[in-house]
């Protein structure tokens, strides 16, 4: 180690110059010859049987991670649209009510957004009151 705590690079002797670890990241250095391609130069015969072994590129049907995950979601996806899970008829109806509802909802809110950017008209005169819009609700709940 150095004084300042980085490493000394070693120095490479056959093309005198300084080491580089991101030289065979990048591909500045052409000339510089891997072990394999050494290997190569030489013909150099393994006295290990080839193995089995492909890469999953090379093989029909191999595992993919990522369409085994979507696979997966939707497949989860699919079950919650049909599985009632254990559920009652009523809670359905009221889940789909409530969803209606919520829907209904978003659907003033961006409704108001766009009267809003409209141009607004004059303002009425303070001796009227306006029409008092009907409140929300009717909804009647049994016991």
């Amino acid at each position: 180690m150095q004084k300042n705590g980085s490493p000394e690079f070693p120095y490479d002797d056959e093309y005198e110059d300084e080491f580089d670890p991101l030289d065979d990241l990048t591909g500045d250095d052409p000339h510089r010859e891997t072990n394999r391609d050494r290997a190569r130069r030489r013909r150099a015969r393994s006295s290990y049987p080839k193995p089995g072994r492909r890469p999953a590129s090379e093989r029909e049907g191999s595992f993919n991670a990522l369409l085994w995950l979507l696979d997966g979601a939707t497949g989860i996806m699919e079950e919650l649209r049909h599985n009632d899970l254990g559920l009652s008829e009523e809670f359905w109806t009221h889940a789909y009510a409530a969803r209606q509802e919520s829907l209904m909802a978003a659907r003033a809110l961006l409704e108001t957004w766009i009267d809003e950017d409209e141009e607004e008209p004059a303002p009425p005169p303070a001796d009227e009151q306006p029409a008092r819009k009907p409140r929300r609700g009717n909804i009647n709940i049994d016991f």
